[in-house]
């Protein structure tokens, strides 16, 4: 069997090279979509999140394993390295900010996001149309905000790309606000952020070859019991899950988006033994990879209507 992955997309070396080294990209919804093709398949940018506004019409967003359809005016934000295909209506105006991972780290770092349950881990949507009342008049504040960012982009001002930052960061926080994320009810001293985020990155660029709690805590120069205690007050779940549940993320990925067999699948994650990698997928997942895969394909097939993302 053929093995295919998920393209990687690099906006600067394959779209506008202009901004090759630049951590904030910014532009047209429609311009894209003309540069990469509207019929464009599941895709990923392996250190870049991206914040899409579609003005109206209708859209259909899959980002990893989540479906979502809107009506109108919505927001969808996509963090670094999710596979994702963006479809809407061909004249749907709108905007896409691609955002570097080592600014979001910063924004996340200053609003210490991680607190707000993973805020900007993970993937949503927010729709206009669903928002509650209470919230709307942030509607008009982020209009207000992509408006200010468009601006400022075209000029070429003294302290340009501070400004930028600004009016990015100022769209992040509106976004939680839409979200109505939590207040922060729980403390967390700099250290234990920093190590989370360190632990979380070293999962990132480990996981298919360490498993085992032990190697993280090596590389992180603290006992096992103090990573399980940062891991649990900050993200509420123990390291052993993390590192899992990031297996079984990548696993749900090939199964879902590629046609790479179950042995090379396992391989893949590092198991050597395919039939131990589908016990731990029925364990953790509730039905085997066979039944994922058959269950989940259906809702990748984006081809039936046109798409204005790359």
């Amino acid at each position: 069997m053929t093995k295919e992955w998920i393209p990687n997309i690099d906006i600067g070396q394959d779209y506008d090279a202009s901004y090759n080294d630049a951590i904030i990209h910014f532009d047209k919804l429609g311009r894209m979509a003309d540069f990469f093709g509207r019929d464009m398949p599941m895709h990923l940018h392996s250190q870049f999140c991206q914040i899409h506004l579609v003005k109206t019409g209708k859209t259909l967003f899959n980002i990893d394993q989540n479906n979502y359809e809107t009506n109108g005016c919505a927001i969808f934000y996509t963090p670094p390295a999710t596979p994702h295909a963006f479809l809407t209506e061909p004249s749907s105006p709108g905007y896409v900010i691609t955002i570097h991972s080592s600014f979001l780290q910063t924004i996340m770092s200053h609003l210490d996001a991680y607190r707000i349950n993973d805020s900007l881990l993970m993937p949503f949507c927010i729709s206009k149309e669903t928002t509650n009342s209470e919230r709307s008049s942030h509607w008009d504040t982020m209009s207000n905000l992509f408006s200010m960012l468009k601006h400022e982009w075209a000029l070429n001002a003294q302290y340009k790309s501070q400004a930028i930052e600004g009016i990015v960061t100022m769209i992040f926080i509106n976004m939680l606000r839409l979200c109505d994320a939590p207040q922060v009810k729980k403390q967390h001293n700099y250290s234990e952020v920093e190590s989370f985020r360190a632990f979380s990155t070293l999962v990132e660029n480990h996981f298919t070859s360490q498993r085992q709690t032990s190697f993280y805590c090596d590389q992180l120069n603290m006992n096992d019991s103090r990573l399980h205690y940062i891991c649990k007050k900050i993200a509420n779940i123990s390291p052993k899950k993390i590192i899992n549940g990031r297996a079984l993320l990548e696993a749900k990925r090939l199964l879902s988006h590629t046609n790479m067999n179950l042995t090379e699948i396992s391989y893949t994650l590092g198991y050597i033994d395919p039939s131990y990698f589908s016990r731990f997928f029925i364990k953790n997942v509730g039905v085997s990879p066979s039944e994922f895969r058959q269950n989940n394909r259906h809702e990748q097939d984006l081809t039936s209507v046109e798409t204005n993302d790359y």
